[in-house]
């Protein structure tokens, strides 16, 4: 299963947020379709594929104290599906 997870942080916290990202890596059971940095800042966006909730926790553990994190279910259409099943 899709999910887009958007994560936004206080300008306060972007050298926490930069400093920790250098040495996170994503939860094993999570996949990472696409990921994106706001060019307007304090923002990050990624699809990430999973089969159960568990990656989903994993992924905001870390992170909780300086993110907020807005997470649901996404479906692949057009030229985004072609490109997921080829």
């Amino acid at each position: 299963m899709y999910f887009m997870m958007i994560c936004t942080w206080e300008p306060k916290d972007e050298k926490e947020v930069r400093t920790r990202k250098v040495s996170w890596d994503w939860p094993e059971d999570l996949k990472v379709i696409s990921e994106y940095y706001d060019l307007q800042g304090c923002r990050t966006i990624y699809v990430v594929q999973t089969e159960d909730a568990k990656g989903l926790i994993a992924a905001r553990a870390a992170w909780i104290d300086v993110l907020k994190f807005e997470i649901f279910p996404v479906y692949p259409l057009g030229v985004t599906k072609k490109q997921l099943t080829t």
